[in-house]
């Protein structure tokens, strides 16, 4: 009996906890809106808004920009790189960052992809790539040349070929 006394105190405790915190204003219906079609166009693959790094990253250079395969095809004369990256990944978050504000250490010559790992299932497939934070560097015709895991904008220069 006394087991049973139990369940029904932390029952209760439960539902006065969650009664509270309904009440207190943590909880809004406003943040389960969906966003409208404007909203919709300015968000990021995470859903969120993209950062003003993200915004300016594709506006301002060609050296590092968003994946797609019109910007990939029309690369196919310089060196090209697929970097895997999601926006949840705590190691490509500071790259990044770094490629963004350092494109003018990236060579003419090549073009970095930020190819969005969660998404981009038929060029992860195409490559062998198994987690984020990887680069695939490709040749002319697409064929995979190198690829590695990891590092800094220095270890990503240092790697190309």
């Amino acid at each position: 009996m006394p087991t049973k006394q139990v369940i029904l105190w932390l029952l209760g405790l439960f539902l006065l906890g969650t009664i509270v915190y309904f009440i207190s204003g943590r909880y809004s219906v406003d943040n389960l809106s969906q966003p409208t079609n404007q909203e919709t166009r300015q968000l990021d693959d995470t859903g969120q808004p993209p950062s003003q790094t993200d915004q300016s990253l594709v506006a301002q250079n060609n050296r590092y920009q968003n994946y797609s395969e019109g910007a990939f095809t029309a690369a196919q004369d310089q060196r090209r790189v697929l970097f895997f990256y999601a926006p949840w990944c705590p190691t490509c978050r500071p790259l990044n960052q770094q490629l963004s504000e350092n494109t003018n250490q990236i060579p003419e010559d090549v073009v970095i992809f930020r190819t969005n790992y969660d998404t981009s299932t038929k060029l992860k497939n195409q490559y062998g790539v198994t987690y984020q934070h990887t680069f695939v560097q490709v040749d002319r015709d697409g064929n995979k040349l190198k690829i590695w895991n990891g590092g800094n904008l220095q270890d990503l220069l240092e790697n190309i070929l």
